[in-house]
């Protein structure tokens, strides 16, 4: 049985701990499907068998340590552990490198936006950030509200559509796509702006003393 069907047929067992578990696994690259394990966690507490502050509680903990942990990992290991982590594979490679740029870009608001929008890329993030030298107040005071929006998201889908949990996670899966795509998509359109501004603005010489 693959480890995340083990993760699910655990969560009505064992409830909080197996899924503050997997949340902090998953934030830190591992392989696991957090987003659908909260859901269930939500339509847990939606049938009275978990309780809804200590599971929120529980998994907003997980996720922040998991933060704190890639970015320590980071800072103290520097920029050649980073390299290395990012030569294990194309795939790792490949987010490390989209990790550094988006970083290098946005600074502390993509450590906020890769809590939740772009969470894909967010265990990449932090020991880029470490690594970088991002100071540790910065990285997080913004770290934590994007995992607030992150759990409580889930979590309530999940309590609120606790009957068709299979078709909100695909729904939600979807959701999140279109709004990043939507993000990036205003995002461009604001560069475009400011591009066709600024040659404007160069294009109307001032002119000179007679």
């Amino acid at each position: 049985m693959p480890m995340s069907e083990q993760f699910l047929a655990l969560v009505p067992i064992y409830g909080v701990p197996v899924i503050a578990l997997c949340v902090m696994l998953s934030c830190l690259g591992v392989p696991l499907p957090s987003a659908l394990i909260m859901l269930v966690g939500g339509s847990l507490v939606a049938s009275g068998d978990l309780p809804y502050a200590p599971t929120v509680g529980a998994c907003l903990t997980a996720a922040c340590t998991s933060d704190q942990i890639g970015y320590w990992t980071g800072r103290i290991g520097g920029s050649r552990l980073v390299s290395r982590y990012a030569a294990r594979g194309t795939k790792s490679r490949r987010l490390v490198r989209r990790a550094r740029g988006y970083l290098h870009r946005r600074g502390a608001i993509a450590i906020f936006l890769t809590r939740w929008l772009l969470a894909m890329i967010g265990p990449y993030v932090n020991p880029v950030a470490g690594a970088a030298g991002m100071r540790w107040k910065v990285f997080t005071l913004s770290a934590i509200p994007g995992q607030m929006i992150w759990v409580n998201f889930y979590i309530f889908l999940g309590f609120m559509f606790a009957k068709n949990i299979v078709a909100v996670a695909q729904i939600a899966g979807n959701a999140s796509g279109f709004l990043a795509a939507g993000v990036v998509a205003l995002f461009l359109g604001w560069r475009i702006t400011r591009i066709v501004q600024g040659r404007r603005r160069r294009s109307i010489k001032p002119r000179g003393r007679m």
